[in-house]
């Protein structure tokens, strides 16, 4: 369950009850995430594809039913056809360097993860 969570740009922040933090990037830009995927699996595309047809094919390729996960990528076919992309990090801390600075938000690097992301949390609330 999460304590709280904060969403800035394309991240959502969440803080579990027990403290620790995940970051999860949904992407308005699908086709560049999907650019992402292919070029992660040297997989080859046609730029012309469409969103559909892009993410589809590589759902084919390395998936399963409606839904593939490619390295940190999940990318998700919806019943009305529509592609979804998400990425989770692995590297928790780095996504969080990331937030911070398109958020302006000054941060001391010896924070802990755990640390690091309650506080962007709360001043990302906080400036809404």
């Amino acid at each position: 369950m999460a304590k709280k969570s904060a969403i800035s740009g394309e991240y959502i922040i969440t803080v579990e009850d027990s403290g620790s933090v995940r970051v999860l990037k949904i992407y308005d830009n699908v086709k560049g995430s999907l650019r992402e995927c292919a070029e992660a699996k040297n997989f080859e595309y046609d730029p012309n594809w469409t969103t559909r047809q892009f993410g589809s094919k590589l759902i084919k390729e390395f998936g399963e039913g409606s839904e593939a996960t490619i390295g940190e990528y999940t990318i998700v076919k919806r019943d009305s056809g529509s592609i979804e992309t998400y990425r989770t990090y692995d590297n928790t801390k780095g996504a969080l360097r990331e937030i911070a600075e398109e958020a302006k938000f000054e941060y001391d690097p010896d924070w802990t993860t755990r640390q690091f992301g309650s506080k962007l949390v709360d001043f990302i609330n906080d400036n809404k």
